[in-house]
């Protein structure tokens, strides 16, 4: 069977996995503790499989019984029978791993994860009672803390959404180029694409055309007598600052982007 808890070893956490009354491993779990490659102990073991004996060393389940007994979490589509290692099988796997890790990992694994499960059956009724009312409590203390983190996150989400649809007033131009600054952070996107696919869904929901717009605006300052400089410095915001539909619409496009991707 398998639990929730987790053992820290080294510098990684496995779940406790019990297998036929003892603690097993994978082959996973032997290589994220021991910080090698994925594959590694498998390898070992089948470059050595004549020397480990089936029921002492290891155990092989079919995947029915995996998903039966939910002893290890595998994909719908994996029906490969999967090998369990015992301490000893552990032991015998891990031999040439000699590395300063690998001595400490191998007392942190035998100590605080294989021999815990022997200690604990060899006690009284009552301390194994002690045993399991600390396990559980220390699990309640932990699906505590994970809940605190997870209210404190959804009180910080919904105070970013407030923020993102908070109705933007006179200062228009200033709050909108705020909220895209905020949003082009957040994602890392170059300035001048963010803003291309911002104003293509604005033409899109508004049905305009925001260059055919800018364009006769430039044409009717012309005509007006404004200064080359000044017509220049028209660009595509100013047609949407002075169209208060267009203003709207491009609020809100904002407003949902900041949402999507900072919230």
């Amino acid at each position: 069977m398998v639990n929730n808890t987790l053992v820290h070893i080294g510098n990684a956490d496995i779940s406790i996995k019990e297998y036929k009354g003892q603690r097993i491993v994978t082959f996973k779990d032997i290589d994220m503790v021991h910080e090698r490659p994925e594959g590694t102990a498998n390898k070992r073991f089948l470059d050595n499989k004549k020397r480990f004996v089936e029921g002492e060393d290891y155990f092989i389940i079919s995947n029915s019984e995996i998903r039966k007994s939910r002893i290890i979490t595998i994909s719908d589509n994996d029906y490969m029978d999967k090998v369990l290692i015992t301490e000893q099988g552990y032991l015998m796997l891990v031999k040439s791993f000699t590395d300063d890790l690998a001595w400490k990992v191998q007392r942190e694994l035998v100590n605080g994860y294989f021999r815990v499960q022997q200690l604990v059956t060899d006690l009284s009724p009552q301390m194994q009672m002690l045993y399991g009312m600390l396990d559980q409590m220390a699990q309640t203390e932990r699906n505590a803390k994970e809940a605190k983190e997870m209210a404190q996150k959804a009180v910080e989400t919904t105070e970013n959404i407030k923020e993102a649809v908070k109705p933007v007033f006179d200062n228009w131009r200033e709050e909108i180029n705020a909220k895209f600054n905020h949003i082009q952070k957040s994602i890392d996107k170059p300035f001048n694409i963010l803003r291309t696919e911002m104003y293509s869904e604005l033409e899109y929901r508004a049905g305009c055309d925001l260059s055919i717009r800018l364009r006769n605006k430039k044409q009717r300052m012309m005509d007006n007598g404004c200064t080359k400089t000044e017509i220049n410095g028209i660009n595509r915001m100013d047609i949407i600052e002075d169209d208060k539909k267009l203003r709207e619409i491009f609020s809100k496009i904002v407003s949902e982007y900041e949402i999507k991707y900072c919230a």
